[in-house]
């Protein structure tokens, strides 16, 4: 069995977006697996001529989507607002606003971050709430989320700052990460031997082995109903190009705090040990230096904590 610890991510991509309107198309990625449509206002791609992934499914299609836009009409479809004492609590604020047209927002905005990060290989996604003549912009990693104040676009130029940096800015700034790519040899042996069929989308991935590297090729992820903080663990049936064979991978955040053991590290005590009746482990280790960010910021002057 091979095992990685800590997220990875889909081909890196070139500087260039397509906005496209996606309102009234449902995601059509197949790499979803929700009881409701995903169907987000605006979706972002970058252009296949200019090194993107593939070419999108259709109009939603939240697997290759880049960044993702929801706008609202009503203040009260926002589900943030200024900063208040919660009323169990005085000592403590939060800036999410308390009624059912704002939570459904929040609902519905994270149910986006869902879906593109299940979906995909990344270390963090943005995602932008236009409501009215305000925009927030949202950074969402596996530790939170980060909301800025209501940027008045008719007189404040940060959002269009923003999408001039977000096209400029490398994959990597952008939460992409290099070490899933889409996969060029071997794919007619990795269908024969997972018993896959032609329109699976695959996927290669690297993980690191005893100072050097191994490579799987395996089905795509599908994205899953759960809120993005947390560990989002994966599992893949998968084929070992170095191997030859079947393996089982798993992809996910672990918790990087001292006294919490790698698991790679607790199957090689296991294995030592001789403890029966466990997989063996073949790979393991943290890839690349991906870390979540959004428990950084969490003490600072301007950080609003929420409920």
């Amino acid at each position: 069995m091979a095992i990685t610890i800590q997220i990875t991510a889909i081909k890196p991509f070139a500087p260039s977006l397509d906005f496209i309107n996606s309102s009234n198309h449902a995601d059509c990625s197949r790499q979803t697996n929700f009881s409701f449509d995903i169907k987000p206002d605006i979706c972002a791609y970058t252009g296949v001529e200019d090194g993107g992934l593939v070419r999108p499914l259709g109009p939603t299609d939240v697997a290759r989507a880049e960044i993702i836009i929801e706008f609202k009409w009503s203040c009260a479809d926002d589900p943030f607002c200024d900063p208040y004492p919660l009323p169990e609590d005085p000592s403590r604020s939060t800036f999410l606003r308390d009624n059912k047209s704002g939570r459904d927002t929040l609902g519905q905005i994270t149910s986006y971050a869902a879906a593109q990060l299940g979906s995909q290989f990344r270390t963090h996604i943005y995602s932008v709430l236009i409501v009215k003549d305000y925009a927030r912009l949202i950074r969402w990693d596996r530790s939170g989320a980060i909301v800025t104040e209501p940027i008045r676009y008719n007189d404040n130029a940060a959002l269009a700052e923003f999408f001039r940096r977000f096209y400029k800015a490398p994959p990597k700034l952008r939460g992409v990460d290099p070490t899933v790519t889409v996969p060029t040899d071997e794919i007619c042996l990795t269908r024969k031997c997972l018993n896959l069929k032609d329109d699976v989308t695959l996927v290669k991935m690297t993980v690191p082995a005893n100072g050097s590297v191994r490579s799987y090729i395996a089905p795509a992820p599908k994205a899953q109903p759960y809120t993005p903080p947390g560990r989002a663990t994966r599992g893949f049936v998968a084929y070992d190009l170095q191997r030859r064979r079947k393996v089982f991978v798993k992809d996910t955040w672990r918790v990087d705090l001292p006294d919490i053991e790698r698991e790679g590290k607790t199957y090689e005590l296991m294995a030592r040990a001789q403890v029966r009746n466990i997989a063996s482990c073949s790979a393991a280790g943290d890839i690349g230096d991906h870390q979540t960010l959004t428990h950084l910021y969490e003490n600072k002057l301007w950080a609003c904590k929420g409920k």
